[in-house]
């Protein structure tokens, strides 16, 4: 049986795992005794639910509801079109597990950005290859270069990650035509842009794959919890492969009760767009800062002319902020904090601007 026709060889020579078939069979059971559980010991002695229809549902449902473009209203995706994963790390790693063959097959990243990317294809014995971005903001990609190899995945952080951009979303949609392979956009920082998610666009694109988290935006870390949306087919051939109940009934039951009462989590993100533009517009006047990356995600992304006294202003007032001078020189990223920790990050690149800008 061939799973996916661009499945790796071997998924096809395998059933969906022992554990959990009997959820995906036409049979409704009524007594389950073959799980060898203890039925004595309480609401969590049963394995977690796998299909998981009324969550992904609300999921679905809440996400499609926001940004939604004018002409995408009765876009029909469906519960077939989602999978959850342990955090959006296991979608990257069940993704490559599935479709890409070691050795043999080639994946494009769009850099710099999220270095989960290139880790998880090097753990799989895959070859990478970097298209660079470019713009002032890093907004576009060379779509010729990617179509010129056709790799079997290309990996897009939409916003993306460090820099916070947001690609041009025609760009996009033109490498999906382009390519006879997978088109990854990760929407990690989604909710923190007003620009709509491509999930709108998977009924028209085979070839797109859209991933999700609830760490960030929705401010479940801990609970480890993100999802895959794309074409059904491909779904079923990822549930082949994914590590049976990679997602726990609290976790479940945390990232329900989450969905089901989001107005909080909704006006948080109000909130850190408003730091993270008045952020912008104070950092733009320091001396020190050569430049600041156009933000479309919960952090900002900037070059500083003395890059070597603000890191260490920093580290006297106990501030970390992550060094991306590896991959962009000079440059650090900076998540935004409370109203009070923002506050503290300038001030101490506030002091060391007095100092070399008197």
């Amino acid at each position: 049986m061939i799973v996916h026709q661009k499945a790796r060889s071997v998924v096809s020579q395998l059933s969906i795992p022992t554990p959990i078939q009997k959820y995906f069979s036409l049979n409704e059971w009524e007594v389950d005794l073959g799980n060898n559980t203890n039925p004595y010991a309480g609401e969590f002695s049963d394995y977690p639910d796998v299909r998981q229809d009324q969550l992904k549902q609300l999921y679905l449902s809440t996400l499609l509801s926001l940004n939604t473009p004018r002409d995408e209203t009765n876009i029909k995706l469906t519960t077939d079109h989602v999978l959850f994963t342990a955090g959006s790390m296991e979608g990257l790693d069940v993704l490559i597990r599935t479709f890409a063959e070691p050795h043999k097959d080639t994946i494009y990243i769009a850099t710099p950005t999220f270095s989960a990317y290139e880790h998880w294809a090097l753990v799989h014995s895959v070859t990478t290859k970097a298209v660079p971005l470019y713009g002032e903001n890093l907004e576009n990609v060379d779509i010729d270069k990617i179509a010129h190899i056709d790799p079997k995945l290309v990996f897009i952080c939409n916003p993306n990650n460090p820099t916070g951009s947001r690609l041009n979303p025609k760009e996009i949609e033109k490498l999906c035509d382009a390519i006879e392979g997978f088109v990854v956009v990760d929407e990690a920082y989604i909710e923190f842009s007003n620009s709509p998610s491509f999930l709108f666009q998977l009924p028209k694109y085979k070839n797109l794959i859209v991933l999700r988290t609830l760490s960030k935006a929705w401010g479940l870390a801990g609970v480890r919890c993100g999802a895959i949306f794309a074409d059904p087919s491909i779904i079923n051939a990822i549930r082949h492969v994914q590590f049976p109940f990679s997602l726990s009934s609290f976790s479940q039951f945390i990232v329900e009760e989450r969905l089901s009462c989001p107005e909080n989590t909704y006006a948080s993100w109000e909130r850190i767009r408003f730091c993270r533009d008045r952020l912008i517009k104070e950092l733009n006047e320091l001396k020190i800062v050569k430049k600041v990356y156009k933000s479309d995600a919960n952090f900002i992304m900037l070059i500083l002319s003395n890059w070597e006294q603000a890191m260490e202003s920093l580290r006297l007032h106990r501030i970390y902020v992550l060094d991306c001078s590896q991959i962009l020189p000079n440059g650090i990223r900076v998540s935004l904090g409370t109203e009070g920790q923002n506050a503290l990050f300038l001030k101490a690149l506030k002091e060391v601007d007095m100092i070399r800008f008197p």
